[in-house]
């Protein structure tokens, strides 16, 4: 399952980084904003469609993966059960949207422009370090974990067959992936205090992404229709 950038030059990625997390924003307050169920299946197909436009078709298999759990729970309790399937399907597909959004934002923004634009705003470097990372923490894992585990594999560990044999590989898998995570962060931690990333001197990015006015009103549009769409929901 792939979760995190995707290279490629689809629309979002060529956009601002604040647009695709913006639209994530949108996305979860118009999933619970708009009718049941069929705002939120429309929603649900707007996304689809634009990871396929955007060129990640295998983002939508983690986002699947994500809310099947949640698909099979809701129709126990409310469609079988509860004898209200439309009811199911709308929660289900309001969880839906939501995941795929997010994961839609996570393949489209690159976390080393994500810092640019945030620098270029003002924001200090420290937070817009520590959001990177958090972007870049799953994947990153994700990457250590595969070459642990074929390194592993290249010395005889066998990671299949019976509980106890799986059990028995679990140490010699999760004990390099943790001391390498601590040792990296060691690392980056000297790197960032060379380069004084501890400094509250405002910064000049050299490359930040460009933000053109009609972007930044898509933007607010999308920030005043989530509005409008919560204050019709409560009226």
């Amino acid at each position: 399952m792939s979760v995190g950038f995707v290279p490629g030059q689809g629309p979002l990625r060529r956009a601002h980084p604040f647009t695709p997390l913006t639209l994530a924003a949108f996305t979860a307050v118009l999933a619970f904003a708009l009718p049941a169920p069929r705002g939120p299946l429309i929603l649900s197909v707007f996304l689809v469609s634009l990871a396929l436009v955007e060129g990640v078709p295998q983002m939508l298999v983690p986002a699947f993966a994500t809310a099947l759990p949640f698909w099979v729970f809701l129709f126990l309790i409310h469609g079988v059960f509860g004898r209200l399937p439309l009811l199911a399907l709308g929660l289900g597909a309001r969880i839906f949207a939501i995941v795929t959004a997010f994961l839609l934002s996570l393949a489209t923004v690159q976390p080393g422009r994500l810092v640019e634009g945030l620098v270029a705003r003002g924001v200090p470097f420290s937070f817009a370090y520590l959001l990177m990372a958090t972007l870049q923490a799953v994947p990153r894992l994700r990457d250590r974990a595969n070459r642990i585990l074929d390194a592993q594999r290249c010395r005889g560990l066998a990671v299949r067959g019976s509980l106890w044999r799986r059990a028995r590989a679990v140490v010699p898998l999760v004990l390099p992936l943790i001391l390498g995570a601590l040792a990296e962060v060691e690392e980056r931690t000297l790197a960032l205090e060379a380069r004084g990333a501890g400094s509250v001197a405002r910064r000049t990015p050299l490359d930040p992404p460009r933000d053109s006015p009609p972007e930044r009103m898509l933007r607010w549009g999308m920030v005043v229709v989530g509005l409008a769409a919560i204050g019709l929901r409560w009226v």
